[in-house]
């Protein structure tokens, strides 16, 4: 990929819909594709995995600097999401709406099937029926679906020895459910080009890192721990190794995926 590339196609033809818009990720993706022309509008269903206030805080922050509504709304409720289609027209859907972590997944494992499962399925057949759009005339094709990029996740590489871990590696083998759920939505995208010819791309990320940040992971525990003059905890003897990203990288590769138009890829 052409790592000069910009969002060219930002202006008042560009509509992105970004789920979990009150997210970390979201949030960041959310204000950088406003501030490049783009219109967008999110949806984020403000649970409670981590503080519901830090998320309206970041829905607040979107709305007051960068004019980005976030509906208050869940990516498995077919008829909103439809609804919102119809009204926005997106010609873009930035899928971050998720649940997160690896641990949580052990004691929840029906959470990350709704929201990771279900609720995918859910966005997709919304995006390829014909209903979530409005035709000038009865029996008019729907214009173009929209163009889909989706956050998978490195947890899909699950117990490959390899490291560092490449694209072209298999990824069958998934060592907790959450990386299935993740590695699911990439099969499931697949099957939706094979079908309708959805275009779509997932971007397999690496923990994520930044200013609003989610407090429940490692970064944040370790600095209010610090800043407490608590002991860190550390899992495994402390024989672990993790690559981690800064949020501004990330969203610079969302955006330039955004403005590729690729058919498929993960």
């Amino acid at each position: 990929m052409d790592k000069g590339a910009t969002f060219p196609i930002a202006g008042n033809n560009t509509r992105v819909l970004v789920t979990g818009a009150a997210g970390f990720i979201g949030f960041h993706s959310a204000s950088r594709l406003a501030s490049l022309g783009a219109q967008v509008v999110g949806i984020d269903d403000f649970n409670g995995y981590y503080s519901p206030e830090l998320k309206r805080a970041r829905a607040l922050k979107l709305k007051t600097t960068w004019g980005v509504n976030v509906v208050d709304g869940d990516v498995c409720d077919a008829e909103k999401l439809s609804g919102l289609f119809k009204q926005f027209k997106p010609t873009h859907v930035l899928h971050l709406a998720a649940q997160p972590g690896v641990r949580y997944s052990l004691k929840h494992p029906q959470v990350y099937v709704r929201a990771n499962m279900q609720c995918f399925v859910t966005l997709l057949e919304t995006m390829v029926a014909p209903s979530s759009f409005t035709a000038a005339k009865r029996g008019e094709a729907a214009p173009e679906l929209p163009y889909l990029v989706y956050a998978s996740s490195s947890s899909v590489y699950g117990a490959n020895s390899k490291v560092p871990f490449a694209e072209s590696d298999t990824a069958d083998r998934p060592a907790n459910l959450y990386g299935a759920t993740k590695r699911a939505n990439e099969q499931t995208a697949f099957a939706y080009h094979q079908l309708f010819g959805l275009r779509s791309v997932g971007l397999r990320f690496f923990t994520v890192y930044g200013p609003w940040g989610r407090p429940d992971m490692a970064v944040y525990s370790f600095a209010n721990a610090m800043e407490a003059g608590k002991p860190i905890t550390l899992f495994n003897g402390g024989a672990m190794r993790r690559d981690f990203t800064y949020v501004g990288d990330i969203v610079d590769g969302i955006v330039k995926v955004l403005g590729n138009g690729f058919r498929y890829l993960i």
